[in-house]
């Protein structure tokens, strides 16, 4: 057990004991549609540090591909780099046996940690009991789950992945089992607890049945929580507006979190409201006792601004606040590109990935130099960002190309933007808009 803090500030990397240290980990949130396979993957040559989390699939989706075809389960499965970065893994379900049978299948596919979803509304989790439904009972059932998850997993490590698979004495150690919840949740928007309402109403609506909830996980096993920081409203709210109609309360995610890691080291990581890096390290900033902080729709709206995520969060070189330069945007794309998405391509359908799927990381980075062009705040350098969206129409010219058996015939940039939304599906294009719509409305910004 740590005892309670005792805290030096050094960099960002907190001074706990003489012999131990934490340091603030930034998360890329999951989300449905977009943290896939590829997107992980180019966000990975974005940032080396920064912990990706999958979209969360639920077990009964797992079984049954598990059941069937080994394409579409290793479509499910496959961590975004196999051999780099911490990845977690999220699962949406509530039967015990269910979920933890779908854990062990996940484990075998190198993942550093697996999360179990309680913080989805039912009308993004598909209408069933889990999401932030297992937060009704004050964590009884979700702690049913957890428990499981852990016997399941009980001894099988990563295999080296990203940390050693011994634990303690050369035991083999368990992959970790994490929960994602909000602050609490609310049957209908009438029912959301006000931005007006007193300190002392928002402890004893939501944070004590909050404080039971971990208590509850924490002695099933889990080991760590990542809390949106607003109510959940289950009906009636579509998902975007659940993202906006309960107010934030960050100060509640902070006091719960000094509150767990003062007890015994619980880390404890924000999610909710984080729209830039400046967002990100203030909050850290604000306390001494967050584990990290997890950001969302931020990092799909301006996906080159995570390229300062090692500098700000972990010391790994110079903080720019901006694409000054267009070296490193242009390595990512060229990896990506040529390391990763044309040897796919290459070996046809027999992986199951359509030439779409592995451009919609690209569609997103193309529209965030659109944006840095056409809506430019001075952090950038103009030089920097043209040559980058230049590079990256080409690669993506080249792409289609092969995808289409005749190679670099698209060349006019008019013609390979045209390409590129066919490819990446009118839904896809449509989809991506409406998201950098509502980050950009989120941040003050311009889509």
């Amino acid at each position: 057990v740590i005892p309670p803090m005792q805290v030096a500030p050094f960099g960002r990397v907190r001074v706990i004991t003489k012999c131990s240290t934490v340091r603030p980990e930034f998360h890329v949130a999951p989300m449905r549609d977009y943290t896939d396979a590829h997107q992980r993957h180019f966000t990975r040559l974005l940032t080396k540090e920064a912990r990706l989390w999958s979209e969360m699939e639920k077990s009964g989706t797992i079984l049954n591909a598990h059941a069937g075809s080994h394409k579409k389960l290793r479509k499910l499965l496959k961590r975004g780099h196999p051999e780099r970065g911490y990845e977690v893994f999220q699962l949406g379900g509530n039967d015990p046996g269910e979920v933890s049978a779908a854990c062990a299948i996940a484990a075998g596919f190198g993942y550093d940690e697996i999360n179990l979803n309680c913080g989805c509304p039912a009308v993004e989790t598909g209408g069933g009991d889990f999401g932030a439904s297992l937060m009704r009972d004050g964590g009884t059932n979700a702690a049913a789950v957890i428990e499981a998850m852990v016997r399941e997993l009980d001894g099988r490590g990563t295999g080296g992945v990203t940390g050693s698979s011994q634990g303690p004495r050369g035991h083999p150690k368990s992959i970790p089992v994490t929960v994602k919840c909000r602050i609490g949740i609310c049957e209908t928007a009438d029912d959301v607890l006000s931005a007006g309402a007193t300190a002392e109403a928002v402890d004893e609506l939501l944070g004590d049945p909050l404080r039971r909830f971990i208590k509850n996980c924490k002695n099933a096993g889990a080991e760590g929580f990542t809390i949106h920081a607003r109510q959940a409203v289950m009906c009636g709210v579509t998902p975007k507006n659940n993202r906006g109609v309960p107010p934030l309360r960050h100060d509640l995610v902070t006091r719960i979190a000094d509150e767990f890691f003062a007890e015994d080291g619980t880390p404890v990581t924000l999610n909710g409201g984080v729209g830039s890096i400046a967002d990100s390290l203030a909050i850290i900033d604000s306390t001494t006792s967050l584990a990290g902080v997890q950001a969302g729709r931020w990092c799909l709206f301006k996906p080159f601004d995570l390229l300062d995520i090692d500098a700000g969060f972990y010391g790994h070189g110079n903080l720019n606040g901006g694409l000054r330069t267009s070296e490193f945007a242009i390595d990512a794309i060229e990896q990506y590109a040529f390391r990763y998405a044309a040897p796919l391509l290459a070996s046809g359908k027999e992986n199951g990935y359509t030439v779409g799927e592995m451009l919609r990381p690209l569609l997103l980075a193309l529209c965030d130099l659109d944006d840095r062009i056409n809506f430019g705040d001075g952090r950038d350098t103009e030089s920097a960002v043209v040559e980058t969206r230049e590079y990256l129409l080409e690669c993506v010219g080249e792409l289609l190309g092969r995808s289409q058996g005749s190679y670099g015939t698209l060349k006019d940039p008019k013609k390979v933007r045209k390409a590129l939304k066919k490819a990446v599906g009118k839904k896809v294009v449509g989809k991506q808009r409406g998201t950098r719509a509502e980050a950009a409305a989120a941040n003050g910004g311009v889509a």
